[in-house]
């Protein structure tokens, strides 16, 4: 599988199925544009392999155009990671079809919670996220690194 999208994105079908072993190479290719534009977190080819279990890809003519997939941390909580949708195929209900990809693993996983961290709230409240759990929850974070 290629990652550089198609020439012509608007006449192109796109795709969806799970990631596989076979397309470690593709994904991480795809993914490497978005964090060398630190959209997304800098993840080794090892590390994108591990997320291969719960993830979905988005392809046209045999190129990656999206990626998806869930972490899951414990029955209770699950993470939406690496959702990109290259820039050529956004705003075509593409990303939400991913992000419902991830509710759908969760809910048959049993998972109680999915987070997503994003720089795009939008979108993610268009598609049913919201800033507080029922009981108003929220997710609170310290990066340790950076802690003198």
């Amino acid at each position: 599988m290629n990652t550089s999208p198609p020439s012509d994105a608007s006449e192109c079908t796109v795709h969806f199925r799970r990631a596989t072993v076979d397309d470690i190479r593709a994904v991480y290719d795809f993914l490497e544009t978005f964090m060398q534009l630190q959209q997304i977190l800098r993840r080794t080819p090892e590390q994108v392999a591990g997320l291969l279990p719960y993830s979905q890809l988005a392809y046209c003519r045999d190129e990656v155009v999206g990626f998806v997939a869930v972490e899951i941390y414990s029955h209770k909580l699950a993470e939406i990671q690496c959702l990109c949708v290259s820039p050529a195929f956004q705003r075509r209900g593409i990303g939400k079809q991913l992000v419902q990809f991830c509710v759908e693993v969760t809910r048959e996983e049993g998972i109680l919670e999915l987070m997503a961290i994003s720089a795009s709230d939008k979108f993610l409240m268009d598609c049913g996220f919201d800033y507080s759990l029922p009981g108003q929850k929220r997710a609170l974070f310290i990066q340790p690194q950076e802690i003198d």
